[in-house]
């Protein structure tokens, strides 16, 4: 039997990801029966005695399996462990761990069983019924130490593969070191040594499982030994990187085992409970901590660690009766504490009132743990003060109104300057609870002084400020709330949308609606997908009869929400197969047509007054002015390359630029979102879930808007403006293209893709033909200049979907594939082929009889170009360079077979095409060097009669460069089948054509040269492949 786990194979891989780890089957039950010496003839006679070999094969049998049955006996508490715990059975994920452990204990038990059944006839019988060994069933248990016998020492053969995989493994040959360890737990499983070296190797090899499992296997042998089963802990939670969530079972399992082999181990006992809790085990970490705190009556981490799992299982009275019961020990000790309650624990306490909402016993049981805190335990009479917290007052002035206060009893920093600005703030949030707004407000007024550094507080306890306003706000002080807030603006990101969302709420409450208006574009601006926000602004634009505002955001709220739920559900909604602005290394990114992430970006307030609005447009359409002077002033030396005037023109543009996005007009939700506001269609409403009142705000302003809507529609094409700020749309197409043109140069792909995306989706570009063409022209310029070739793909594909069974389209996708200087992935991809295949199959759609027209309809849907009618664009003709085309991604793929199909039917629609001829040779050649081949010498024939033909057609060419391809290409075509004279002879050829020519295209003497320098280096023939480096490779 194998040395190896069941789930291990020999061949040192660990291959699962679950948590099933296998015990290993002592390698001493392997040893052979037949004796390790060979027999010697009887003394005495000639021969072999056939009587004295089988009694010493008996007498060697029968010591061996006596050896045997000593080693079943001595791994019994191996086999007993308990791999699960009776305290973990509600938990599926351990359960199902300790099922697979149990599962190994099994297969061992069943592995020993069978290697000793051939003893069985001198077993006793009490023995063989499992029955317990005593005076009269057997020999009993030999007096000593109970537990599992000691390992044996390694072999000297096993001590020398040690050695050497130890070696290897500190030379850096962890695969080297891996294959040794692997071979001596094959030879004998209980090396511990070789298990924690091969973990080793496994880590350094990222193999992150198979290490764990390979440590777990190691403590397995030594169960009782803590140290093993640490070594396994620690790495799986701290060595394991992003993947430690994977491994909490596992380490739990090992703190579980070093419990059972020491039942007093505290940090066993922490970190197995730390790992329920952090797995969410809430009762049984529950109870772990409770064992931790009976040892451990004034660990003060343990006690709010434990009072924080109560409340999160909603026992928040017994919460609190465990902080009562500490606290009364606290005060009652004697003895120095390592761990002082202190003034964390105090606040983890009050908060729990709070959240039972018995404010006024939250105040009473605040004051009173602060007072003994601070070490005036013995001034109860300030209970009776139950409106006002005068004891916690800076000065004496209140204080001094009690008749029992006493100023020289104890300092001036064991009143209100001894009180933490945490706990203050606790206490002036129960009293604005219980309406004692005046009593808040004085506590709430502390943090906006100084500390002893004379800093604000609010770099320091922003958290602080923030749930003050929040309180404010919710009880409607919202002018108070507005001071705190105020004192946090400005943020960034989602935190500083959420701000801002505030801030505009309680302005909408002071009845300030500019100021709100302007808050709420803050949230939008700094969080692009801020739904609240969006709302707010509807509901504020509704109210203040600017229909076209609030309709604007009530359909970009429609378009959001159904953008997260299509990221959520891909299968929700069509797949578009537009280009989307992406980055490599590739990862989901998600943006919304028509807003941008930028935060600069200007937006106009509506309602300001109109002087103030006036005012404020004519400085921003000076500064744009100024901006488009410089960009003119800069527009032919940024052409040309200069630094520094493409610096300026960028700089001006991008202001530019962010105006026109900005500008809602150019930006219309209606274009996405179809079935919205003029056509009245309620199809969309129904697809997307929204509340109630968003439906009806979209229903309401639609119908008031639709006949507006319907009246724009009709205008003259005379009415429509052809300008923005004075400039030209074509001007501003120019400066989109051009600045995306610039972004891509300095490597900023992302950014020029989503200029070009910004001018795509601007509806003055949007239904221009020619515009869209220019900007798709451009985008896929960007993503050449970023060598994304996945970008490149997505472009091409626009310009064969909008100009289907057009030969350029498709010239236009192989030339941009073959000027990315990147793999060809993207390009021979499985998405790439099925597209061009679907591409192809709506071609022949068009061009079969009818019957098989009706039994193929469905490739009716590949039809994308439509006419002015709307009617799909037929072909009436097969496209070569389709063919072809779709004919190279099999060939690039390697599936030459499949490529010949189209090749062959290119073929026949132009059989004196060179490249034809050329493709189809290199595909048969190609194909017969593959191992599935069924007639090699036949294909490699098809492929040179193809390649001749070529050949011919190409030499009689009057261009220089042509003579010298087809000389090289069917040079190669000899290199590569190994025939090398021939080789030789057309690499001359191209060589020879070059004499008295400039080569003013391709040059591929270069090329030639050392291919044939190669060949002659191989043939033996050094001095001619001498002459040639010197002639032609010497630079």
């Amino acid at each position: 039997m194998s040395g190896y786990p069941h789930d291990i194979s020999p061949a040192y891989a660990f291959t699962g990801q679950g948590h099933q780890y296998p015990d290993p089957e002592a390698s001493q039950s392997q040893t052979l029966i037949w004796p390790t010496h060979a027999s010697t003839p009887a003394q005495g006679t000639g021969g072999f005695s056939l009587d004295n070999a089988r009694a010493e094969f008996a007498a060697a049998s029968t010591e061996q399996r006596n050896q045997r049955r000593e080693q079943v006996e001595g791994v019994d508490d191996i086999l007993d462990m308990d791999f699960g715990g009776d305290s973990d059975d509600s938990d599926p994920d351990y359960r199902e761990f300790g099922k697979g452990i149990r599962k190994m204990q099994n297969e061992v038990r069943q592995a020993r069983h069978l290697d000793s059944d051939d003893d069985s006839d001198e077993a006793p019988a009490g023995r063989k019924k499992g029955k317990k060994r005593g005076a009269k069933g057997g020999r009993g248990r030999k007096p000593g130490i109970r537990g599992p016998r000691k390992a044996a020492e390694p072999t000297g053969d096993i001590k020398l593969r040690l050695g050497q995989a130890n070696h290897a493994f500190l030379n850096g040959r962890c695969e080297e070191a891996r294959d040794i360890a692997a071979e001596i737990v094959r030879i004998n499983a209980e090396t511990y040594e070789a298990w924690t070296l091969l973990s080793a190797c496994f880590k350094e090899l990222g193999e992150y499982n198979s290490a764990v499992k390979a440590l777990m296997v190691a403590a397995t042998w030594r169960p009782k030994h803590p140290g093993a089963w640490y070594a396994a802990l620690n790495f799986a939670l701290n060595e394991t990187g992003d993947l430690r969530s994977e491994f909490l079972i596992s380490a739990q399992y090992a703190a579980q085992q070093i419990l059972r082999a020491d039942s007093q181990d505290l940090e066993a006992r922490r970190i197995k409970a730390s790992l329920m809790l952090e797995r969410r085990n809430l009762s049984h970490a529950a109870k772990e901590y409770e064992i931790i705190l009976k040892r451990c009556p004034f660990d003060t981490e343990v006690i709010q660690t434990l009072a924080s799992i109560y409340v999160d299982r909603g026992q928040v009275e017994v919460a609190m009766k465990l902080y009562t019961k500490t606290l009364d020990k606290f005060k009652k000790a004697d003895v120095e504490i390592d761990t002082p309650f202190g003034w964390t624990d105090a606040y983890a306490y009050v908060e729990l009132f709070g959240l039972m909402e018995k404010y006024t016993e939250g105040i009473k049981e605040l004051r009173s743990v602060a007072r003994w805190l601070v070490g005036r335990s013995e001034e109860k009479f300030w209970d009776q003060f139950v409106d006002d917290d005068r004891e916690w007052d800076d000065d004496h002035i209140r204080r001094s109104e009690c008749s029992q206060f006493d100023a020289k009893t104890f300092p001036l920093d064991t009143y209100g300057p001894g009180l933490p600005v945490e706990l203050r703030v606790k206490l002036g949030l129960y009293r604005l609870f219980l309406g004692h707004y005046t009593e808040a407000m004085r506590h709430f007024n502390y943090l906006k002084t100084s500390d002893y550094n004379g800093q604000s507080l609010v770099e320091e306890f922003p958290h602080l400020f923030e749930e003050v306003a929040d309180t404010l706000a919710e009880k409607g002080y919202n002018k108070d709330a507005l001071d705190y807030y105020l004192q946090l603006a400005p943020g960034v990101g989602s935190e500083g949308a959420s701000l801002q969302f505030k801030m505009g709420k309680c302005w909408l409450g002071e009845k300030s609606d500019q100021e709100a208006e302007l808050c709420f574009q803050n949230a939008v601006q700094m969080e692009v997908d801020n739904i609240p926000a969006r709302m707010e602004l509807a509901k504020l634009y509704e109210r203040l009869n600017e229909k076209d505002q609030s309709f604007m955001y009530v359909n970009e709220i429609i378009a959001i929400r159904r953008t997260q739920r299509q990221n959520e559900n891909p299968a929700f909604g069509t797949e578009s197969s537009d280009p989307a602005p992406s980055k490599k290394p590739r990862r989901k990114h998600t943006t919304f047509p028509g807003i941008r992430r930028g935060q600069s970006r200007y937006a106009p307030r509506r309602l300001l007054n109109p002087a103030e609005r006036k005012k404020e447009e004519a400085a921003r359409a000076e500064h744009l002015q100024n901006q488009y002077s410089i960009m003119k002033t800069e527009l032919e030396q940024m052409r040309a390359g200069d630094p520094t005037a493409t610096y300026k023109w960028m700089e001006a543009a991008e202001d530019l630029i962010d105006d026109f996005r900005a500008f809602k007009t150019f930006y219309p939700w209606d274009k996405y979102v179809k079935f919205l506001g003029y056509t009245h269609d309620d199809k969309f409403q129904a697809e997307t879930k929204l509340e109630t009142d968003l439906t009806e705000m979209a229903d309401r302003l639609s119908k008031k808007l639709g006949a507006d809507a319907e009246d724009r529609t009709s205008a003259t094409s005379a009415s429509i403006p052809a300008d923005y700020r004075g400039i030209s749309f074509s001007s501003w197409l120019d400066i989109f293209l051009e600045y995306a043109i610039c972004l891509a140069k300095d490597g900023h792909d992302r950014e020029s893709y989503e200029i070009c995306e910004s001018a795509r989706d601007a509806i003055v570009f949007y239904h221009k033909r020619e515009d869209m063409f220019l900007i798709h022209v451009c985008w896929g310029t960007c993503a050449l200049l970023c060598n994304d070739e996945e970008m490149c793909i997505r472009v091409a594909r626009y310009f064969m979907r909008e100009y289907q069974f057009t030969t350029d389209s498709y010239r236009m996708y192989a030339a941009i594939a073959r000027l990315c200087q990147s793999p060809v992935s993207w390009y021979c991809s499985g998405p790439e082929q099925k597209y061009m295949l679907r591409q192809v199959k709506a071609m022949d759609f068009n061009l079969v009889d009818k019957t098989r027209r009706q039994r193929g309809y469905a490739e009716k849907a590949g039809y994308t170009s439509q006419d002015k009618d709307g009617k799909p664009v037929l072909n009436d003709d097969m496209d070569v360079a389709l063919l072809m085309l779709y004919g190279h991604i099999l060939y690039s793929g390697t599936s030459y077979a499949y490529s010949l199909n189209y090749f062959l039917r290119a073929y026949a629609l132009d059989p004196n095409n060179a490249i034809i001829n050329l493709n189809i040779g290199l595909a048969y050649v190609h194909h017969s060097l593959k191992r599935q081949a069924d007639n090699r010498q036949f294909m490699i024939l098809q492929g040179l009669t193809f390649l001749f033909d070529y050949y011919n057609s190409r030499k009689q060419s009057t261009i220089l460069e042509e003579r010298q391809e087809a000389h090289y290409n069917l040079a190669r075509v000899y290199h590569m089948l190994g025939v090398s004279h021939l080789a030789i002879k057309y690499y001359l050829r191209v060589l020879k054509e070059n004499d008295g020519h400039e080569s003013s295209r391709e040059d591929i003497e270069i090329d030639t040269a050392y291919n044939l320098k190669i060949l002659c280096m191989v043939t033996g023939n050094k001095k001619l492949a001498n002459v040639i480096a010197r002639k032609w490779l010497v630079i």
